[in-house]
């Protein structure tokens, strides 16, 4: 399908990012294949991809899935039955969320168009996780071209889970992130807000001062693992009164910031606290049974990960497709807990579906991290 690049700007094209709980003609996914993200040859992550296409597809969403060469007929063997289209693509990283292209959308015509932004593998030469990024730096054109959906391609480096939108001009992003030397240096916080205003229709921008996730290699903080709009508005964000919790001063910090945030139509935030995961650590199996880093490892054997690590599980992470949220569980003491929670905030708005996240959360995210959205 034809994909034409253009050299405008979205905002110029009257193009803005809508909203996650906005209409939805299709998720995207990258079939999980990096032995050196997950263990065991990448089986057990394979395995939760497949429950989350089935909630996906629960929701009427269709799913779109790029799959390595080597791995086709295994995918098509997985997902047997279900209502998904393959795409051959090679990757290195598989978070769709942060490589794939971000849509824009013009409400008066209702075109929606990508944005295909740089991917340095969250940091290039400086802390990033991987040296081949250069292979994932294709992979949201790759979309389009699927998709059939024209496309503005920057230098400004930016991934999909560093920043959240309510669709109505006003975006959440976090300074650990975005204001990192690792990603666009060049660039102070006037003019990256410049840079999401041009690209993504963003009039304001409320900035948290860090996410969950900054050690080497990792994200530096996404804002999808802390928060997530649900309705203009309307956000949750993780949070615990447990001191011992690693993360209670960060999310303490985004709750107080986001209670007196106000957004581009001038109203002040509706914030729900959302039940935190409870912290859990990598089993020898699963820090052991990975491939060697290639380029780049945090452990002298290589490996990414080591028995006893924290992962970083987060029930923020979820994804909103077409009126259900699919719904991180880790197998964890707050499972419970944290549904119960989410169903009461969704208040029969959204049908809540919880989806085993575990085997996902040990490559670094979750689900949310794991997909992208086509807006109808």
């Amino acid at each position: 399908m034809s994909s034409r690049l253009l050299n405008s700007l979205p905002y110029e094209d009257g193009f803005h990012m809508p909203a996650e709980f906005e209409p939805q003609r299709a998720v995207w996914m990258i079939f999980a294949s990096n032995g050196a993200t997950w263990y065991n040859g990448c089986i057990p992550a394979q395995r939760a991809q497949v429950e989350m296409v089935k909630a996906i597809n629960a929701a009427g969403t269709p799913v779109h899935i790029g799959v390595a060469p080597g791995l086709w007929l295994q995918a098509e063997q997985m997902l047997k039955g279900l209502d998904v289209t393959l795409y051959e693509m090679t990757s290195d990283d598989n978070w769709v969320r942060d490589t794939g292209a971000i849509c824009v959308r013009n409400d008066a015509t209702g075109e929606v168009r990508g944005v295909d932004f740089k991917f340095n593998a969250y940091g290039g030469e400086k802390h990033g996780a991987s040296m081949y990024y250069a292979v994932d730096d294709l992979i949201a054109r790759k979309m389009l071209q699927a998709e059939g959906l024209d496309r503005y391609r920057t230098s400004f480096i930016l991934e999909g889970g560093s920043v959240i939108c309510d669709g109505e001009g006003t975006a959440i992003v976090t300074e650990s992130c975005l204001l990192n030397e690792n990603r666009n240096p060049e660039y102070d916080r006037e003019g990256i807000e410049k840079m999401l205003h041009d690209y993504l229709g963003f009039e304001k921008v409320i900035w948290l001062k860090s996410g969950v996730d900054n050690e080497e290699g990792e994200t530096d903080g996404h804002v999808d693992d802390v928060c997530a709009f649900l309705a203009p508005g309307e956000v949750v964000t993780c949070y615990t009164e447990d001191r011992e919790n690693p993360y209670y001063e960060v999310f303490r910090d985004c709750y107080e910031t986001l209670s007196h945030a106000v957004d581009a139509k001038g109203r002040g935030l509706t914030v729900h606290k959302l039940t935190a995961a409870a912290p859990f650590a990598f089993t020898e199996e699963e820090a052991e049974n990975l491939l060697a880093a290639q380029g780049v490892g945090k452990e002298e054997d290589g490996h990414w990960r080591k028995a006893g690590e924290a992962a970083v599980p987060s029930y923020a992470n979820f994804l909103i497709t077409n009126g259900s949220i699919i719904f991180p569980v880790y197998g964890l003491a707050t499972d419970e807990e944290a549904v119960a929670c989410m169903e009461r905030i969704a208040a029969g708005r959204f049908t809540v579906r919880p989806v085993p996240a575990h085997d996902i959360a040990l490559g670094g995210g979750s689900v949310h991290c794991t997909t992208q959205q086509i807006p109808r």
